[in-house]
């Protein structure tokens, strides 16, 4: 039968299951397979490269240029990714579908199409899922003003300009259904036109 995978190992170890290898059948791992906790442990594995990978802000890729291979970072930012070797961005908004298709050497080939063009590369398979969900995350739930407030908002932190409180109160009103003034902070009607504080036009 071959030796077991290791997701399957790692699920014997988190159910804390004692189980010889000649003991293991291909009905016990179909069993398996199917179960809720083979999904909830890709699932696990997924959610955990997408953190990495959002942290670093950036995967490592191979992309064709001019019928050759070179390697290049894939940068995220917040309305798009970016190929660092040619500069070349792909905003979120101009993706129309993404496939990953099986590569070689672990890689895996990766295909944006856009509105003009297709930009093929190739990644490493353990990257390739999780940054996909990145990117149709990003699609879906792209909310342009809210990020742009988001960006400026941490800015003014980083500059020392707000305090972290400030943050916290600035961020949740950026959430919030409800309007409030951009000059003087009041709280909205909603089809308010003039801000009943202080006068200041409003805009949507």
């Amino acid at each position: 039968m071959g030796s077991p995978n290791k997701l399957f190992l790692k699920f014997l170890k988190y159910k804390g299951l004692e189980i010889n290898t000649d003991e293991i059948t291909v009905d016990f791992i179909e069993e398996f397979k199917g179960s809720l906790d083979s999904y909830n442990i890709k699932a696990a594995k997924i959610k955990k490269e997408k953190e990495i990978i959002f942290k670093q802000r950036k995967v490592w890729i191979n992309i064709l240029s001019n019928d050759e291979w070179i390697g290049s970072d894939l940068l995220l930012d917040s309305d798009g990714i970016i190929i660092d070797n040619t500069k070349e961005k792909i905003r979120y908004k101009n993706m129309l579908d993404i496939e990953i298709t099986t590569g070689g050497w672990s890689k895996n080939k990766f295909k944006i199409s856009t509105d003009d063009s297709d930009i093929i590369f190739e990644i490493n398979e353990d990257k390739a899922v999780p940054l996909k969900e990145i990117i149709e995350d990003n699609i879906d739930n792209q909310n342009r003003d809210e990020i742009d407030a988001l960006l400026e908002l941490y800015e003014l932190f980083d500059e020392g300009k707000i305090s972290e409180e400030e943050l916290e109160v600035r961020k949740a009103l950026i959430y919030s259904d409800d309007r409030f003034c951009t000059n003087c902070g009041a709280k909205l009607e909603s089809d308010a036109e003039f801000c009943s504080n202080c006068g200041f036009q409003v805009f949507d």
